[in-house]
């Protein structure tokens, strides 16, 4: 392939887990569509059968471009390759990876994972089952809950017994970068992913983001709605195309009343939202003996998601902000996090947001980790946030206090 489309989707399917059924339903809603001289659907498909496949996605049919033993999804080299290969093969003017898998945003997995946890059920039976999450929670979270630190991640595989914790989602991206320039959309067509921490550790890779702070429900993207409009016109900008997927997920998902949250995340404007956190937490280490018991509470009235220790960033501010004096300095700071979360309307870091049912509704697009004691995980030290930011310090400082 030489000649340089508008858009190269990049897919990332890691599928050597109970979604390989799942992931062969998603093949058939993209080949409703397909590529054109202007879009190429690029996608690689690992499963649990130990073979991994390259296909450019046709109208109606699957173009096998390469077929090898079964790769290691959980290794970053493996995702790097694949992004060099499919920018080499399919040049365009923007690029989309998307990461398709297990997902349970920023935690690593125990040492002791049991695996064989997400491969019981036969894939294509478990990709029709009507409840099933896109999620390793859905037959594991009891268990995981037990452990302290509570610990998940990304791009399970089974076979390999390995997965991508963020460091090396970092990296895969950051080695593959075309030509030099950030890709144009990091999408996670996955559970729990659209998290500060996460957007945070992938700014330097992305322009945009898109995911779920929610676990998402086992149909996952409407492919097909999302490519036919990609299709029908290609010369969209990044910014749109995260628009366009958010507007359809939130159609599809608000048809079948399933709870789902769906939103674009402009990553130019992390440093902005991230300053803003700092401000909030130097405001609340100022006075912490005197707003601890408001911001716990505030915590626990907040929006929080299947995992727990996930708290979506804007309804915190709010629940804060009734919980405070209006002139207090920490209500002033949380005014500011809202100011640079947005409206949706690009005025802030989301450029788009949609939550389907009741359980959902005031997720505001952007989640964050705030755990009760007994659950912090001291892997979140490692985190780039961590490191640059005050808001684990201002965790510290909480539970001590």
């Amino acid at each position: 392939m030489t000649t340089k489309a508008q858009w190269t989707w990049l897919v990332y399917m890691a599928g050597d887990n109970n979604l390989e059924g799942a992931g062969r339903d998603d093949l058939d809603e993209m080949k409703r569509v397909g590529s054109t001289a202007d879009v190429n659907v690029v996608v690689q498909f690992d499963t649990e059968e130990q073979v991994t496949t390259r296909y450019r996605v046709g109208r109606s049919k699957l173009q096998t471009v390469k077929k090898m033993r079964g790769v290691d999804a959980g290794d970053p080299k493996v995702l790097t390759d694949f992004l060099k290969w499919g920018i080499q093969q399919y040049p365009a003017t923007h690029y989309l990876v998307d990461v398709w898998n297990h997902g349970g945003g920023w935690e690593n997995l125990p040492s002791d994972f049991d695996y064989d946890s997400i491969r019981v059920a036969r894939p294509r039976r478990a990709a029709k089952l009507g409840r099933l999450k896109r999620s390793l929670f859905r037959t594991t979270v009891r268990k995981i809950h037990r452990r302290t630190p509570a610990e998940r991640a990304i791009a399970v595989d089974c076979g390999s017994h390995d997965y991508l914790d963020n460091l090396e989602l970092r990296l895969a991206l950051a080695r593959a970068l075309p030509r030099g320039r950030k890709f144009d959309v990091f999408a996670c067509d996955a559970c729990l992913m659209n998290m500060f921490e996460i957007a945070y550790e992938m700014k330097d890779t992305a322009r945009l983001m898109v995911g779920s702070e929610e676990t998402e429900p086992g149909a996952g993207w409407p492919y097909a709605a999302i490519l036919k409009r990609l299709v029908a016109k290609p010369s969209m900008p990044p910014a749109d195309l995260g628009k366009l997927i958010v507007e359809e997920y939130g159609k599809y998902f608000k048809k079948s009343r399933e709870n789902a949250t769906q939103s674009a995340l402009d990553l130019g404007q992390i440093g902005e939202l991230g300053a803003a956190i700092d401000r909030l937490a130097d405001a609340l280490l100022e006075d912490l003996s005197a707003v601890a018991g408001a911001v716990s509470l505030a915590r626990d009235r907040a929006q929080r998601f299947e995992t727990p220790e996930y708290v979506d960033l804007g309804d915190l501010m709010r629940q804060l902000s009734t919980r405070l004096p209006p002139h207090s300095p920490v209500t002033g700071a949380a005014a500011s996090v809202l100011k640079a979360l947005g409206q949706g309307d690009g005025s802030g870091i989301v450029l788009g947001n949609v939550t389907c049912g009741s359980r959902v509704a005031r997720a505001s697009g952007v989640s964050i980790y705030f755990p009760h004691p007994e659950d912090y995980s001291p892997d979140y030290r490692s985190l780039a946030f961590s490191k640059e930011g005050r808001w684990n310090a201002f965790l510290e400082a909480l539970f001590q206090a």
